[in-house]
């Protein structure tokens, strides 16, 4: 029978507004920054967090646990990985739809999809219509699947609240940033401030907004987090273009064109001054996992406790354990923080930590060494072209950290490693084969 949610949403704030909302996750970006990582087995928002959750589930449980059930998420590459963990969303309690682009369609093509469905403006040729059915409500929660923060139900129902009382068309999460970091990011300014309380100290209508500008004289960073009305996007979608930005007058992301354009700011398209454009202060914990080092880091700070998640293993002084374990730990040096996942093997002499993220099914091997460092769990996913079954990859794709090597701020996807790692990537090959690269490897090509 299926979940009965009456019980799991009665007090939540969603459901005490007696608003409808959608939860529209942006998740179709090509995660460019992360290969090898994303070549082949997950995408972005999948990466594992604890050993075990996707990233992007956390967003899935702060939708339920705000009394939110509708859920949709755009999806490019690998999108298979996605729709097999999260299926229809009974599990979660929600109900979870998919838009699939072929080629991604920028921020604002993924969210006008996600909002109006199959009949969101085709820009492309021979480009298919989102099957899904277009939102009825009036307000939509878009984060992007990659932000990893602190932002809690409670928190959104705050900003739900400023986001209405002031009329904003559009309302966006701000986090401070170092100045340094201010070339990186989009930064805004906001003008007659509204002094609040607590981990939201502020909100403002936005007077400016630079997209990564090293000269911007404000640090409050966009935070990939926003609600937007309904009403905006139906306005905004007719205009949209392709994701081209060798476009003459390309309008396709919220960044580069719609933020400018509603504040007067883009000479080929000019918005009603009344979709006004809000801004939020978040001063909590907030990750935008772009590189292999921020994913590192995320996990890290897991570890220091510094945001919840709840992950399958049991919690011990040390850290976290799986089941079905084999170690003695009389002959094992565990330097906190540690997890080790289920079915792990951990051989007499072997140092882990600290921050050493041992996932389910690894072999380490006598005097193995791993610190700061992430050992994925076994995806069996090499793409719709693979006929290899996931016995036959166990086989070859051993898990194993063999004696005496260490592993050290370094990502490994699996295989048998054989050698030191520092601050390196490790992917395996369909045929068992490990490709090792620099931690801070680019690939050439889009970053999207």
């Amino acid at each position: 029978m299926p979940i009965e949610r009456e019980t799991i949403l009665k007090d939540t704030w969603a459901q005490k507004s007696n608003s409808e909302m959608r939860v529209a996750i942006l998740a179709a970006g090509l995660g460019r920054r992360m290969d090898p990582l994303t070549a082949h087995h997950i995408p972005k928002p999948m990466f594992p967090l604890g050993g075990h959750v996707p990233m992007l589930e956390l967003w899935v449980r702060r939708a339920v646990s705000s009394g939110i059930t509708d859920v949709a998420m755009n999806l490019c590459v690998l999108s298979e990985t996605i729709k097999a963990h999260f299926q229809d969303g009974a599990k979660f309690a929600a109900d979870v739809s998919y838009v699939e682009e072929a080629t991604p369609s920028g921020t604002l093509g993924g969210v006008c999809k996600l909002a109006l469905g199959k009949r969101a403006k085709s820009v492309i040729s021979g480009e298919q219509p989102p099957t899904i059915a277009p939102f009825k409500g009036n307000t939509l929660i878009v984060p992007s699947g990659d932000i990893v923060t602190n932002f809690s139900a409670g928190l959104l129902e705050e900003m739900y609240s400023i986001h209405r009382k002031n009329g904003a068309a559009l309302s966006m999460v701000l986090t401070p940033i170092p100045d340094s970091k201010r070339g990186e990011l989009g930064t805004v300014v906001l003008e007659n401030e509204q002094q609040l309380s607590g981990t939201l100290p502020c909100a403002g209508r936005i007077s400016e907004f630079r997209e990564k500008d090293p000269n911007s004289p404000s640090n409050l960073n966009n935070a990939s987090i926003y609600m937007i009305e309904r009403e905006l996007l139906e306005f905004l979608d007719p205009l949209r273009t392709a994701a081209d930005p060798s476009l003459a007058e390309p309008f396709y992301d919220f960044g580069k064109h719609v933020f400018p354009a509603m504040l007067g700011q883009l000479e080929h398209i000019k918005l009603p001054r009344d979709f006004s454009l809000w801004g939020i202060q978040y001063d909590g914990l907030w990750f935008d996992v772009g590189r292999k080092r921020d994913y590192l880091q995320v996990n890290s700070s897991f570890l220091d406790g510094d945001f919840e998640l709840e992950i399958p293993y049991e919690k011990l002084p040390w850290g976290y354990l799986g089941t079905n374990v084999t170690i003695d730990f009389s002959q094992v040096k565990i330097i906190p923080p540690v997890i080790i996942g289920h079915d792990a093997i951990i051989e007499p002499g072997a140092v882990l930590g600290p921050y050493a993220v041992i996932g389910d099914g690894w072999i380490v091997e006598r005097n193995a060494s791993i610190r700061s460092s992430v050992l994925w769990k076994r995806y069996d996913y090499f793409g719709e072209t693979s006929s290899m079954s996931a016995s036959a990859r166990k086989m070859i794709d051993r898990h194993q950290v063999r004696s005496g090597v260490t592993v050290d701020s370094s990502i490994v996807v699996g295989g048998t490693i054989e050698s030191d790692l520092f601050e390196k990537t490790v992917d395996v090959l369909e045929d068992g084969r490990t490709e090792i690269l620099d931690l801070d490897y680019l690939p050439s090509g889009p970053r999207a």
